[in-house]
């Protein structure tokens, strides 16, 4: 599962909630998102850089925040952002985390792509197809446990510094 910095950070989530959301939508969350929402409800994750194959090449990606079920802070709720998306994102798709930029990991809802990820471009959404539009709809993943196996720290990130001792190196 996913290491969150603050887990339950706006409260603890109830499988009654869960229930009571999947109403909202219309949809049934799968197993191991709705696992992950009862043990967390969201939250910044440790682990905040995502390996992503797209084609043949593997990327790294940053994954910001995941979006819980509350309604305390509206840049963490599930429900605010859920609205704020309502006729920008095809009906089957749920964003269940944002990156730095202002895009969104989604999760996909419908019968025939069930549990995928994928990832929500704004900079690439259509003015007035918004519901009907996939054009900025990038596949990532099959289910969100291969999302969260995903994860990862970039190195690039990491600063080193070497300081020299009289008998030693120290690394801060």
């Amino acid at each position: 599962m996913i290491d969150i910095n603050k887990p339950n950070e706006f409260g603890l989530i109830t499988k009654k909630e869960i229930s009571a959301f999947e109403k909202l939508i219309g949809f049934n969350l799968p197993e191991n998102y709705s696992a992950f929402l009862r043990l967390n409800n969201g939250g910044q994750p440790k682990l905040d850089t995502l390996k992503v194959r797209i084609g043949k090449t593997e990327e790294l990606w940053s994954i910001n925040y995941f979006y819980g079920l509350h309604s305390k802070e509206d840049w963490a709720s599930m429900f605010v952002v859920l609205n704020s998306l309502k006729s920008r994102i095809p009906n089957e798709f749920i964003p269940i985390a944002n990156d730095s930029g202002g895009n969104y990991y989604v999760l996909n809802l419908s019968k025939e792509k069930y549990g995928q990820i994928s990832f929500w471009n704004h900079n690439n959404e259509s003015e007035n197809k918004g519901i009907n539009y996939y054009k900025n709809i990038t596949f990532l993943f099959k289910s969100f446990s291969e999302l969260a196996s995903s994860l990862t720290i970039d190195n690039n990130d990491i600063e080193v510094k070497i300081i020299e001792t009289d008998d030693e190196f120290i690394i801060e």
